[in-house]
């Protein structure tokens, strides 16, 4: 089994609006994301950061399965612990891949998820070099127990409440991103950054 998860549950605060909900090409960023984690064959796919009555209001949310982040405003790290902590009361921890998208990497393709995918078979985890997203983690008590433990100290963010420091723990596998164009990993943040998002969308 092969688990798709949006990452959704920032607070777009320097974009000035609910970056889900932003549209590209006739598609939200949001239905963009879990298009892209069907194309690469995972399933479910699951929002992470999102309740259903988020979803209603979006009217854009087509994923299988909605959560809310069980501590708000805690990243990536934060979502990564809800999606596992939901996988293990609904499906069980049996340590299936975890393929992990942001909302705001418009540009990702789906034969950069598939190299991952590919990549890591026998893996404890997967990522691109120099890279954070997307990643593949593994679906498991230990990794579960470790963010818990971690959560349970503090939510500050950073050291080892970080992506890099739980990619480190699972001893996540780098995979060459050479053949992969720099934009593809590019996230949107700023109105400014949306602008030339636009414009570099025009040109494909």
């Amino acid at each position: 089994m092969l688990y798709g998860v949006v990452l959704a549950g920032g607070r777009s605060t320097r974009m000035q609006q609910d970056k889900r909900s932003m549209s590209l090409g006739g598609c939200t960023l949001l239905e963009r994301a879990v298009e892209l984690l069907r194309c690469a064959g995972a399933d479910p796919v699951m929002i992470s950061g999102m309740s259903v009555s988020d979803s209603e209001g979006l009217n854009s949310a087509s994923g299988d399965e909605y959560f809310p982040d069980l501590l708000p405003h805690c990243g990536p790290p934060g979502g990564v612990y809800s999606a596992l902590h939901f996988v293990r009361q609904h499906y069980g921890l049996d340590s299936s891949d975890m393929l992990f998208i942001p909302v705001d990497m418009p540009l990702l393709t789906t034969a950069t998820l598939e190299t991952l995918i590919t990549a890591s078979v026998n893996a404890s985890g997967c990522h691109y070099a120099n890279e954070v997203f997307p990643c593949i983690l593994r679906a498991t008590n230990d990794l579960y127990t470790h963010l818990h433990d971690l959560f349970a100290e503090g939510t500050e963010l950073g050291g080892k409440r970080s992506m890099k420091a739980i990619m480190n723990y699972v001893n996540s596998k780098a995979v060459d991103s050479s053949g992969v164009t720099s934009e593809e990993f590019m996230n949107v943040n700023t109105p400014q950054e949306w602008e030339q998002l636009q414009a570099r969308w025009q040109q494909l």
